[in-house]
């Protein structure tokens, strides 16, 4: 899931933290993602998502 960081976001699970900046574009696992959209740390990054016009892998 690629999301872009509107704010400072801090992923924790047991054993570990991953600290994601404000202004950073990055792919996340889904879970870490859906959970910085739902605190409004993140928008989701559709811009990624875009297939190239002649139909080419990137």
């Amino acid at each position: 899931m690629h999301v872009r960081f509107v704010e400072d976001f801090d992923w924790a699970q047991p054993g570990f933290t991953i600290a994601y900046k404000a202004g950073t574009s990055k792919n996340v696992r889904r879970i870490c993602g859906e959970e910085a959209v739902a605190k409004g740390a993140a928008v989701t990054d559709d811009s990624v998502l875009e297939e190239p016009e002649d139909g080419a892998e990137a």
